[in-house]
């Protein structure tokens, strides 16, 4: 079990997005945090909760970017 720490709470527990070499943050706080989905790999936005997506509106970006196989941008 890999004990990461999250980027933006500080807590250690949950499921979380690996969005830099040493960078790790829970789903929610990734998005609370104004990072964008354009910013992961196609692979890292499909491990998002779905209903946090849908509950964000961003259902459909994730699907889009997921489709095209996208790869990070800066």
């Amino acid at each position: 079990m890999a004990m990461s720490t999250c980027r933006f709470c500080g807590k250690w527990h949950g499921e979380m997005v690996k969005y830099g070499v040493r960078h790790y943050a829970h789903h929610v706080c990734f998005l609370d945090a104004g990072k964008s989905l354009e910013s992961l790999h196609g692979w890292q936005i499909g491990e998002f909760p779905y209903q946090l997506l849908k509950e964000r509106g961003l259902d459909e970006t994730a699907a889009r970017l997921m489709a095209a196989d996208h790869v990070a941008t800066a």
